[in-house]
């Protein structure tokens, strides 16, 4: 507000605070104002300035916004759980040392130690739930209740004359019941066995986090149980299992990768000409198998994509028999029986020589290069029916064995390694060349097949009376 020239500044200032007491600011000191009111014109000017500075500031921290707090649901989301690749247990105080030495010692039975040591990971850990789906399979798969105790359901009015190691007791969502104490102990088996075997098949992980989720979750309670000594006799084993850990990480990838983008286009033409399961295969069976019809290869560039795989990579004895059998119309193919698929032993990846054939003579195409492997059969898979003079003969050594040599693309031949287990057909033209067909799955090189999963669920049986009633059988409770 300006000061009119006939008005004198002493006049003027009760009309600056009037205007300002306008604007409903907070109350100012009592210092500001007895400057208004008791000295001179210079000194009231001087309090009108200082009395403005305070307005300001009060009215600004009148609108500051107050920080809304997170739902519970929310909390604590951003806090370290435990898992993170560099992650470290705190040092123990001489209090948690004294306290672990006597849970954990050697007197006491393995399985009240490991069965401790499970319940105290989980309360030093933040198990999200995909995390905690996988973790607590991986226990009930060895062997490991897991489910509310008989007095489970606590509330916190019942918590409150607990003490914290009475909480932790009671919070437990896991068991070792006495009967399996006499079962062998096998960190690594077990581990090799959830994580090759268990995992992909219930899980299907489709993403690398996901397929990294369960390694990484085991490796780290692996870690826990040798950090805090739960079980030295066994530290050889785990540290076993460690190792496990992180070769199934990177396997698990590859196999799902491969199991995607198999067989890839010269195994597929193969079987698009010759049969198998792309053979004569029709738009509407792509549909009903969940699969994108506009993959489905014609004959044509079938026949393209199989000449110039063993014109470029195909020896020459395999391409002269080739084109001698195709121009007297006499090749075919046989499906080999009596197997699951094959394990890999070598990779060969195309050299320049061919990388060259394919940029001049067939550009459009998938540069191939050569796997090789020998006959395999899923142990986890029924055996074969035949008679026991047959069986007799299997068991002796003479089970037939095959040495195989597959031309494909160079994208699926960086998914595979030495020890790969691929289920699949495998067919065998007369001249020699072998392929195969739809991959229905890939196992990891220390690929484990044991019958844990089926325990997975199981309920001793008892005696039913007459007047029992019956039970309900709901959807969903049983493990798959």
């Amino acid at each position: 507000m300006e000061t009119p020239d006939n008005m004198s500044d002493s006049q003027a200032a009760p009309t600056l605070q009037a205007d300002h007491e306008s604007c409903e600011a907070p109350h100012v000191t009592n210092d500001a104002e007895s400057n208004l009111l008791n000295t001179t014109p210079e000194n009231k000017l001087d309090g009108v300035r200082e009395l403005d500075n305070q307005m300001v500031i009060n009215m600004v921290k009148q609108t500051k916004k107050k920080r809304s707090r997170k739902p519970k649901s929310k909390r604590g989301q951003n806090k370290p759980t435990g898992f993170e690749e560099y992650y470290v247990d705190a040092p123990m105080t001489p209090e948690e040392y004294k306290q672990e030495t006597t849970i954990y010692k050697l007197s006491r039975p393995v399985i009240y130690r490991i069965d401790d040591a499970i319940t105290r990971f989980q309360a030093n850990r933040r198990l999200e739930m995909d995390r905690m789906q996988v973790f607590t399979k991986y226990l009930a798969y060895g062997g490991i209740d897991v489910g509310p105790k008989v007095f489970g359901g606590l509330d916190n009015h019942d918590l409150e004359d607990l003490d914290k190691e009475q909480i932790l007791l009671a919070r437990s969502q896991t068991t070792i019941v006495e009967e399996r104490s006499k079962l062998k102990i096998d960190f690594d088996t077990v581990a090799k066995g959830y994580l090759t075997s268990y995992f992909p098949e219930y899980f299907n992980p489709d993403t690398e986090d996901m397929v990294r989720l369960a390694p990484v979750t085991i490796k780290n309670f692996l870690n826990y149980l040798l950090y805090h000594d739960v079980c030295p006799e066994y530290k050889e084993n785990i540290n076993a299992a460690r190792i496990s850990c992180d070769i199934a990480a990177k396997e698990l990838l590859k196999n799902q990768q491969f199991i995607a983008t198999g067989p890839g286009d010269f195994n597929k033409a193969c079987s698009t000409l010759f049969g198998g399961y792309f053979y004569d295969l029709h738009v509407e069976d792509y549909i009903e198998d969940g699969k994108d019809p506009s993959v489905q290869m014609p004959n044509n560039v079938a026949r393209k994509v199989v000449r110039f795989a063993i014109a470029g990579a195909g020896s020459d004895e395999q391409a002269t028999r080739f084109l001698s059998f195709v121009n007297n119309h006499e090749l075919n193919a046989a499906k080999i029986e009596d197997i699951d698929g094959f394990e890999i032993t070598n990779i060969v990846l195309p050299d320049d020589e061919l990388r060259e054939f394919y940029r001049s003579e067939a550009a459009d195409l998938n540069i191939v290069g050569k796997l090789y492997g020998k006959s395999y059969r899923d142990p986890a898979k029924p055996e074969i029916d035949m008679s026991p003079a047959e069986r007799k003969e299997w068991e002796d050594g003479g089970a037939p064995s095959y040495e195989f040599e597959f031309l494909l693309e160079e994208s699926l031949l960086r998914l595979c390694y030495p020890g790969m287990k691929v289920i699949t057909s495998v067919w065998e033209l007369n001249c020699g060349l072998y392929f195969f067909d739809e991959v229905f799955n890939a196992y990891c090189s220390i690929y484990t097949a044991l019958a844990n999963d089926i325990m997975l669920g199981w309920k001793n049986p008892r005696t039913i009376s007459a007047t029992d009633p019956p039970e309900s059988e709901e959807i969903g409770d049983v493990d798959t």
